[in-house]
């Protein structure tokens, strides 16, 4: 991290914590066995790793409970990477934090959503903002070897039409196979015309306008 990036984070007024709990999928089983849902949905990549609110003006990050996560140094170059994206509008962003669990992607941050200050944008106009922002990472579409380190991305976002979810799907276990690595835990489905799911309520509150579905239960 850069001497002018410290003077940025100590000069920023860090929150006392998170506009909201990130968002929580409920639980649908194996994707094979779930019945089809109704409406438009998008499936993305379960990454396993390591959920993180990020206020990107400081580099601040919360775990998903509400808690200040004492590893942000591990995640500097991504930090860096995000703090200029809050003159865009992206000031709190809903991550995965790929640490630990693994050897693949180490010190990156996947952007799997953002929470808007004001407003209720869809899901798909959500994601249509990110992508104005964010690169899209490519593993989970079988174009890249691997994952690189110390990066941001967004994941990429499948629609729910005919096989391509279930072939998106297969494709994670595949590339799961061969990292011999479980990296991805499966995907999670999000309803295209739903807010995100504002709450402080309970850390343990599930969205219905999410549901994960995991290669093992």
């Amino acid at each position: 991290m850069s001497h002018q990036s410290m003077i940025t984070v100590k000069s920023e007024a860090i929150p006392t914590r998170p506009p909201t709990f990130p968002a929580r999928p409920i639980r649908g089983g194996k994707l094979e066995l779930a019945p089809k849902k109704s409406g438009i949905w998008f499936a993305e990549p379960k990454f396993n790793g390591w959920r993180a609110l990020v206020h990107t003006p400081t580099g601040a990050m919360w775990n998903r409970h509400g808690q200040r996560l004492t590893i942000e140094r591990e995640f500097e170059a991504a930090l860096d990477r995000l703090r200029p994206l809050a003159g865009s509008g992206l000031v709190w962003a809903d991550c995965e934090a790929l640490e630990r669990r693994h050897q693949i992607g180490r010190g990156s941050l996947v952007v799997l959503d953002w929470i808007p200050e004001s407003g209720s944008p869809t899901y798909e106009e959500r994601r249509e903002f990110l992508a104005g922002l964010v690169e899209t990472e490519r593993l989970s579409t079988g174009e890249w070897q691997s994952f690189p380190e110390n990066s941001l991305f967004l994941p990429p976002s499948v629609r729910d039409d005919g096989s391509a979810v279930p072939d998106f799907y297969a494709g994670l276990k595949a590339i799961n196979s061969s990292l011999r690595c479980d990296f991805f835990e499966g995907v999670v489905m999000k309803r295209g015309n739903a807010p995100y799911p504002m709450q402080l309520r309970s850390d343990t509150e599930e969205c219905r306008a999410m549901i994960k579905h995991r290669f093992v239960n």
